[in-house]
């Protein structure tokens, strides 16, 4: 059985992986991908933009602070997302 502490170092680390994937689709949108392609990274930003919604609802601000510093660490903060 993880710890409390393990099972909130998974949660900051799948929050922060959605986190780069969102960035990641967007990135390679802008660089005007072909019909297939932009409709696979629209459907893949969709999906972990849901989810990463989905995780930061149910947690403390103290724990989606550190999942979205992850963005800032990146490149920018998340886009349309924000503190509890």
């Amino acid at each position: 059985m993880p710890s409390p502490e393990e099972v909130k170092q998974n949660v900051i680390a799948v929050g922060r992986a959605y986190i780069r994937l969102i960035e990641s689709a967007d990135t390679l949108l802008e660089r005007q991908p072909a019909l297939l392609e932009r409709l696979i990274l629209r459907v893949v930003r969709s999906l972990y933009t849901y989810q990463l919604r989905r995780l930061v609802a149910e947690l403390p601000p103290e724990i989606t602070a550190e999942i979205l510093a992850a963005s800032e660490k990146i490149a920018a903060p998340a886009k349309g997302f924000s503190q509890n």
